[in-house]
């Protein structure tokens, strides 16, 4: 039964107000160190603990009392209003974050909001954690560069600027219609930061072939992707948004797109390993110094150990014992998307796939968001990468997948560990 006419302008209007009250909730600007914290740290031989400070720039307890208004003005209990009340909470969440900076209360509503390294996925007992732990296993065994050149990081020949031209070429052919600018920037942390309209390349970066594909499908065909698809849906255009509680989700989704795509490799996989198990030393107490060395251990270069350790920690104690836990995302997200993936594809329903590029959304909602596609309220996405597209591939992958994990994985392991350990030791 179609929404009545009335309810919809509701929803507009309550969208309006959520709009409007999140626009000084900005968690990553926020956060952000500036570049003159580490010039600092570097010329005083990377011995010191840095000293960012913070400014909230807005009244937290305002805000959050502008979103409990919006909250009361949904009363019904269906999906869609809790839709919207979920919303609401996530800003409220993250404003108050922002009002706990540099204090041991940032972290546990960081925790609220993303997650920490043992927080457990659906099955109860499997963590972010635990794929961190057996990805830093596997990628130790491969430690040595010389092993087959599977370990080896790739040159890294090009510039920011290269970088901002070949990816500027490649969005302009995939967001027909769109104009997406590639921007060199020399005030951002990171080495590229995805906007709406706008992806920035830290001026001064050094990037691979590689790392150019990796940024093309993690923020080119997802986030700037389902943000474009999420402000053009005609009722519910905060699906553009990216409210804090999309985090989990949207952060996965583009890791799976990496994977899928073949975008992904040891040395990225490496990174998001790093920082959960940073992150996990960060709660036990380490401090910048300890998470710095960390990454130098690892292979990070020094500027790379600083970023990764700063991601760590921005926000909240560099002393330790809080970190800022939104990194436990990629691999906590890249689980719950695989998963919800799979079971879609085995269930008979490649088509709820292309859902998740309706715009920002938690795979919760995925059942609401199928109910309004059908009444007209939410419309199909425009901007889906390949993989989402053409369903061929990944309808066959999963189901391959799901049918290996009905298998005696124990005793095959048994039996194929034999035939490497002989072949490895044969004269």
């Amino acid at each position: 039964m179609p929404l009545p006419e009335r309810y919809v302008e509701f929803l507009r209007s309550v969208t309006q107000k959520i709009y409007e009250a999140q626009k000084p909730v900005r968690i990553m600007r926020s956060i952000a160190w500036p570049a003159a914290v580490g010039r600092e740290f570097f010329e005083r031989g990377a011995t010191e603990l840095p000293r960012p400070s913070y400014q909230v720039g807005f009244d937290v307890d305002a805000v959050v009392g502008t979103f409990g208004e919006i909250r009361r003005e949904l009363e019904a209990t269906n999906e869609l209003e809790r839709f919207l009340r979920d919303t609401c909470d996530s800003y409220s969440v993250a404003a108050r974050m922002l009002g706990a900076m540099g204090t041991p209360d940032f972290y546990r509503l960081s925790c609220e909001l993303y997650g920490r390294p043992t927080s457990p996925t659906c099955d109860g007992k499997t963590t972010n954690l635990a794929l961190a732990r057996h990805f830093d296993e596997m990628i130790t065994r491969y430690a040595d560069k010389g092993h087959g050149g599977i370990g080896a990081s790739e040159p890294t020949p090009l510039t920011a600027e290269d970088v901002a031209e070949e990816l500027g070429r490649r969005f302009r052919a995939f967001f027909d219609g769109h104009e997406i600018r590639v921007e060199v920037d020399d005030e951002i942390a990171a080495n590229a930061v995805a906007g709406a309209d706008v992806v920035r390349i830290k001026k001064g970066a050094r990037f691979s072939e590689r790392d150019v594909l990796q940024l093309e499908h993690h923020e080119g065909k997802v986030h700037v992707a389902t943000t474009l698809n999420g402000r053009s849906q005609p009722v519910l255009s905060l699906l553009g948004l990216g409210a804090p509680r999309t985090t989990n989700t949207q952060e996965g989704l583009a890791i799976f797109t990496e994977f899928i795509s073949q975008a992904v490799d040891l040395e990225r996989v490496r990174r998001l390993t790093d920082r959960i198990l940073a992150i996990e030393m960060s709660e036990g107490g380490a401090d910048f110094l300890d998470l710095y060395r960390f990454f130098i251990d690892h292979g990070h270069s020094e500027d790379q150990a600083f970023d990764c350790a700063r991601r760590v920690v921005r926000g909240g104690l560099v002393e330790g014992g809080a970190p800022f836990t939104k990194d436990v995302c990629y691999l906590d997200g890249l689980l719950k998307v695989s998963n919800f993936l799979r079971v879609a594809i085995t269930k008979g329903h490649p088509e709820y796939v292309r859902l998740l590029f309706v715009g920002k959304l938690d795979l919760d909602d995925i059942p609401l968001i199928a109910h309004l596609v059908r009444e007209g309220i939410v419309q199909m996405p425009r901007h889906v990468p390949g993989w989402a597209h053409d369903l061929t591939f990944l309808t066959a992958y999963m189901s391959y997948s799901a049918f290996l994990n009905e298998t005696d994985l124990t005793a095959e392991y048994r039996y194929y560990d034999e035939i490497i350990e002989r072949a490895a030791a044969w004269p």
